[in-house]
């Protein structure tokens, strides 16, 4: 089988290791002998170098539409296409099988701040063509199928639930951050790695964490597209992102510190992540919405760091998954954010041991994914080809 992996943009955090992963995975699996990954130029893809290492990949950067004729060349000799990210994006009908995965309805279910009528209805309307001309779906999570199924009719139904939030972490990495990104952070921490997107509920976060009466001794790290943004004083500094003046107006109200109560680190590298995640005293996870669950935590759990999350169906279905016990929360309340906080932190040797005795159980690798995925792949294939005969 030779595979088009098409996506023009995706999510720099998630998404990017998920395609990185799952790529890799992908192509060692029987049957697959090529896969030309096209990515458009500015979509800011690491490891690009790694990937087109494998000798049965490619990576091309192309910014045309797929039915472009200068993209031409990209369909040669491709069995199927696979639109790893179409969110937000314009479908182009091809001749060829498509699969698409829908990782999430966030845009639906948590409709960002500002965004009006006619922007909600151009996002739904460019993800009903997809679902409605895609050879066939894939999503994250049956949570994600229910939610698909809730905005865009029955015929969802048919979506191949695939789920993928397994630690991205490698098996090897190093149990100390580098020198600077020690000298900026506290020795005892709770993490939040997150982008600042508003589903992520940072704003919540800010206002729980201001009355949680130990956040002295155990003061928030932010990790993430523009949080470091969070750094610069109230209101000496301008964003493109109107959530952002929102957060430090946050944190100037509630008297939040920078370097004290909140250290906002921004982008930090795959390689510091995880043992910034296993040196933490605990993991949150505050979010309003996800699709398949959260990389974060199942890295936290896969390290023996305690965890304390939103209780929100989609996390509760993914933790089903793990024995160790965690501190929910009601993401849409402050103070049940700060009582699960004051719930940890006197319970913290129970906690920890639960997380530590967790670590090794049962979980999918990247390869059972990549299988699952492979296997549909080949379905929509038969199912293309079965429509044009009869």
């Amino acid at each position: 089988m030779r595979i088009l992996i098409w996506t023009v943009n995706f999510s720099i955090g998630g998404g990017m290791r998920l395609l990185h992963n799952l790529t890799r995975a992908m192509a060692r699996q029987p049957g697959v002998e090529h896969i030309r990954l096209v990515v458009g130029s500015q979509s800011l893809l690491r490891n690009a170098n790694e990937l087109n290492s494998i000798p049965n990949v490619s990576v091309v950067f192309h910014d045309s539409f797929i039915d472009h004729p200068n993209a031409s060349y990209l369909l040669a000799n491709v069995d199927v296409v696979y639109y790893f990210w179409p969110h937000t994006q314009l479908y182009r009908p091809i001749d060829r099988p498509t699969l698409c995965t829908f990782h999430d309805t966030t845009f639906f279910d948590f409709v960002p701040p500002f965004i009006d009528g006619p922007q909600l209805k151009l996002h739904w309307t460019l993800s009903q063509s997809w679902l409605e001309h895609v050879t066939a779906v894939a999503v994250s999570s049956q949570h994600v199928k229910n939610r698909l199924i809730a905005h865009f009719g029955p015929r969802n139904a048919n979506a191949f639930v695939i789920p993928h939030a397994i630690t991205p972490i490698a098996h090897t990495f190093s149990n100390q951050v580098s020198h600077a990104i020690a000298a900026a952070i506290p020795e005892d921490y709770i993490i939040y790695p997150s982008n600042t997107s508003p589903h992520k509920n940072h704003n919540n976060l800010l206002l729980g964490l201001s009355r949680f009466k130990e956040r002295k001794k155990y003061p928030l790290v932010l990790t993430g597209y523009l949080t470091d943004l969070l750094r610069m004083p109230f209101p000496n500094f301008s964003s493109e992102h109107s959530w952002i003046p929102t957060l430090a107006s946050t944190m100037n109200s509630t008297g939040l510190r920078v370097g004290a109560d909140v250290f906002p680190l921004g982008f930090v590298s795959d390689q510091d992540i995880p043992a910034l995640i296993k040196n933490a005293k605990a993991l949150i996870m505050p979010s309003l919405s996800e699709g398949g669950g959260s990389y974060p935590v199942e890295e936290a759990l896969r390290l023996g760091t305690p965890v304390l999350c939103s209780d929100i169906p989609v996390m509760r279905e993914h933790l089903s998954r793990h024995s160790a016990k965690i501190a929910w929360f009601d993401p849409h309340n402050p103070d049940s954010i700060a009582d699960a906080l004051d719930e940890l932190f006197t319970n913290y040797d129970d906690y920890k041991l639960s997380a530590i005795q967790g670590i090794h159980d049962p979980t999918q690798t990247w390869d059972d994914i990549a299988a699952a995925y492979v296997a549909v792949m080949r379905e929509t294939y038969y199912r293309y080809y079965a429509k044009r005969i009869y």
